[in-house]
């Protein structure tokens, strides 16, 4: 979410699979082999090998901000980034492979750095975290600290209302939330040690948990039954949240396993699947987890395409990550930089 501060050269250990040997004679294997044989010619016709070209959803044409987030509405279909340099949110139609965005919120919205993008559960809000850093456009002194949730009216495509951070002199970054099944929003605080709630309906934001222990926190997901929130913590690795009592406890890595600089995180069925950007090498990583939520191995899902060189958040869709693989983070090393504009690419992996 907020570059590569941490470069750590990770060694990962893949595990073999047993083979059942069956042997045939005479006629038999015959047989077996024209079988086969029939079964791979119509197997790929009818689905190609995979390549890394397969793997690129769509480009963001004619681009030059930082694409943080992505949502894509599970009705319609239409696509919205979030710029924290351009300090908007842009959307897309479903139809074409590349295509220039439009702008879906407007100049007189005032958003601040836009970060991640969630529909609600009716798919009528979108939902979008909003905080100040020097990489937007007109930051000033007076944006220090500043952070807020935007709702939007999906049917009118107005902003409905802001909800902001009470100001304490401190410095925050709403970098990421989730909805829970009421509506409540929890949302990370990057900045400080805080996780702040929405509840449905609420006027205002609420500190949930304000935790000494907690580093730098970036994205944020609930398990099946919503008895646990995990968290990822770039310095640390993933922390356990127990919704009713609030104890927060940090998960041991498995054994060869690196869970520290994680972005993003989703939740999927038997585990979590995160974005990994705090590594030498960025990648997709999947952690598997018990009954008790505990992490119990790690594999990689999805590295190595040329366009990985600056990951950020995602969205699963139907078993799969999209998720934006070159951000632009890097490009506003230097926040009064100017870069040409360039394509964006959004890759996709499956989640299993």
């Amino acid at each position: 979410m907020l570059g590569t501060e941490y470069n750590w050269l990770i060694t990962v250990d893949r595990q073999g699979h047993g083979v059942t040997r069956v042997s045939l004679g005479g006629s038999g294997l015959i047989t077996l082999a024209v079988a086969v044989f029939c079964f791979l010619c119509v197997s790929l016709r009818a689905a190609p090998t995979p390549s890394l070209a397969d793997e690129a959803v769509w480009g963001l044409a004619d681009m030059d901000g930082i694409i943080e987030g992505l949502a894509l509405h599970p009705v319609t279909n239409e696509a919205f980034f979030s710029d924290v340099h351009n300090r908007c949110i842009w959307t897309r139609d479903p139809s074409g492979s590349d295509a220039v965005l439009k702008r879906f919120s407007t100049e007189s919205d005032s958003l601040l750095g836009v970060f991640a993008l969630k529909f609600d559960a009716e798919g009528r809000t979108l939902w979008a975290s909003s905080s100040a850093l020097p990489e937007m456009k007109g930051y000033t002194a007076a944006d220090k600290g500043r952070a807020f949730l935007a709702a939007y009216d999906l049917p009118t495509r107005r902003l409905r209302r802001t909800y902001e951070i009470p100001a304490d002199g401190r410095k925050h970054l709403l970098g990421d939330f989730v909805l829970d099944r009421a509506g409540a929003i929890y949302a990370t605080d990057s900045f400080a040690p805080i996780i702040w709630r929405l509840p449905a309906g609420a006027e205002r934001l609420e500190k949930w948990l304000d935790f000494a222990d907690f580093k730098s926190l970036q994205g944020i997901a609930l398990n099946a039954d919503q008895r646990f929130l995990f968290v990822t913590d770039y310095s640390k690795g993933i922390w356990r949240i127990d919704l009713a009592t609030r104890a927060a406890v940090l998960l041991a890595a498995p054994e060869g396993a690196e869970l520290r600089g994680l972005d993003g995180l989703y939740p999927v069925p038997g585990g979590l699947v995160a974005v990994q950007n705090g590594t030498k090498t960025h990648r997709i990583l999947r952690v598997d987890l018990d009954d008790r939520g505990a992490p119990v191995r790690s594999r990689v899902l999805f590295t190595g395409h040329p366009a990985m060189t600056d990951l950020s958040l995602g969205q699963v869709v139907q078993g799969r990550l999209h998720f934006i693989a070159d951000s632009g983070w890097l490009l506003y090393a230097n926040p009064a930089a100017t870069p040409a504009r360039r394509r964006v690419t959004i890759l996709s992996t499956p989640t299993g």
